[in-house]
């Protein structure tokens, strides 16, 4: 259970430093990254590929400070964590991001194997939204 709540701490760690090459080597090769939300555009189930394009591709409309998670509560039973977390930053044209997590982690042999991602999709598409709109236009 401890390292299992390590192997988490230290992929959370490295999302926060941009260590892409330290965050692929805690995916196990079959991971299940899925971040649950309805009608999100990103939402859905990704391959470790996918996951390895997408996450960088998604901190580039950030400032590179951001987004920080903070972990506020961890919890763990066997393989499986949970982690509530507050994301925090700047997006790249200065708006501020603040959002909450609830994350379920599957760790096996050292590498998360499953990740679910909940977060407050509606409150990341209005943001989004606002980031993208056109210079001028009202947010």
């Amino acid at each position: 259970m401890d390292d299992a709540k390590a192997t988490v701490r230290t992929m959370i760690d490295a999302l926060n430093r941009r260590d892409w090459e330290r965050f692929a080597e805690l995916l196990a090769p079959e991971v299940s990254y899925t971040i649950l939300g309805y009608e999100f555009p990103g939402a859905g189930t990704m391959d470790r590929e996918t996951v390895l394009r997408q996450l960088p591709a998604v901190f580039g409309i950030f400032d590179a400070d951001s987004p920080k998670l903070e972990i506020t509560h961890l919890i763990a039973e066997g393989d499986w964590v949970i982690v509530e977390a507050t994301g925090t930053g700047s997006f790249l044209d200065g708006t501020r991001y603040e959002n909450r997590y609830a994350n379920v982690y599957e760790v096996v042999d050292g590498r998360v194997r499953t990740v679910r991602e909940y977060m407050d999709t509606q409150h990341m598409a209005n943001l989004l939204s606002a980031v993208a709109a056109p210079a001028g236009e009202a947010r």
